[in-house]
């Protein structure tokens, strides 16, 4: 592991191991408190002695995400007992459930505009994530993230983002604010290592747009036959606590189109080659007239095309917006 997760673990444990200690010492029945003390200093003594993180079964490097979820890990999966086993796929279940209920209607048609998603992981659950929320003023607000990581520590990271994004919604701020708060309160309750990028936006009924890039993929408008490339407008979210974040303003008539997608896109590969951000652009480019829905099953079938037999490595979520 890198010197900062392990100072990171390191950190946690000693906290964890006073808070246990003031516990311990105020109930009476605490045998399985101090029973967690003692796999608490057993972690910490493996840390300073250098072998953290080696499964005590096969020697070989435990998953670093399963370490930074419970730093008390001390077997990889491939060595788990059949009651791990059996709880780590209803912790699976479970959190396949939590992100699919956070996603929104597949095809929506509200105020002026048509909105269609697809959300691929790459694995049982994703570090992706994707909303449309509409305002009572006839606006709607649409956002579109990757969280570092893989597997349940990224996607429980995902759902914490997400839930604040909408919370701070409820607070009717600026594009800009929004996403310097959600920067601020991910930054101050997550590890050292976890970012997302993000794409957080608002469109209103008449078509104008506001849009906030946090370190993510550019975002593509594509205006009768002719796209744009929108840079980032800042760093991704947890980086830094106090960074400041700009937006593009623009509007879409109709029949324009904007497209959000995550890395999964772009990044995938075949003989080091990446699909890239052009031949989503010249994809991009034959969707006029088509509906959004239509516009990411053409998008995806040419990416699955591509990629021939070879499965992607990484969660894909693309987003469609077209004014009508």
């Amino acid at each position: 592991m890198e010197t900062s997760d392990l100072t990171t673990i390191k950190n946690q444990l000693v906290e964890r191991r006073q808070r246990l200690q003031q516990s311990a010492n105020q109930i009476s029945d605490s045998e399985s408190l101090y029973g967690l003390l003692r796999e608490v200093d057993a972690a910490l003594e493996r840390i300073d002695k250098g072998s953290y993180g080696i499964c005590e079964v096969c020697h070989d490097t435990i998953e670093r995400d399963r370490l930074l979820v419970d730093p008390l890990v001390k077997v990889c999966l491939d060595h788990l007992s059949y009651d791990q086993q059996k709880a780590l796929e209803s912790d699976i279940e479970y959190a396949i459930k939590i992100q699919r209920g956070l996603l929104p209607p597949k095809d929506i048609k509200l105020n002026g505009w048509d909105f269609s998603y697809s959300y691929n992981p790459a694995g049982h659950v994703s570090g992706d994530f994707c909303d449309l929320i509409p305002a009572k003023d006839g606006s709607m607000s649409f956002l579109l993230g990757d969280v570092s990581g893989k597997g349940i520590a990224a996607s429980l990271m995902m759902s914490h983002l997400h839930a604040l994004i909408r919370s701070l919604l409820l607070f009717d701020l600026p594009v800009s604010e929004i996403v310097q708060r959600a920067n601020r309160l991910f930054c101050e309750s997550a590890i050292s290592s976890n970012y997302a990028t993000l794409v957080f936006g608002k469109a209103s009924q008449s078509g104008e747009v506001e849009i906030c890039i946090a370190g993510h993929n550019p975002p593509l408008v594509l205006r009768k036959e002719k796209i744009t490339s929108l840079k980032a407008t800042g760093v991704p979210v947890g980086l830094f606590c106090e960074s400041k974040y700009d937006v593009h303003k623009f509007t879409l008539d109709t029949g324009d189109y904007l497209l959000l997608y995550s890395d999964g896109l772009t990044e995938s590969s075949i003989n080091n080659i990446e699909y890239g951000e052009e031949r989503v652009k010249s994809q991009f480019k034959l969707a006029a007239n088509q509906s959004p829905e239509s516009l990411i099953e053409m998008l995806l079938s040419d990416h699955k095309n591509y990629l021939k037999d070879t499965l992607p490595s990484d969660d894909i979520t693309l987003a469609v917006i077209r004014k009508v």
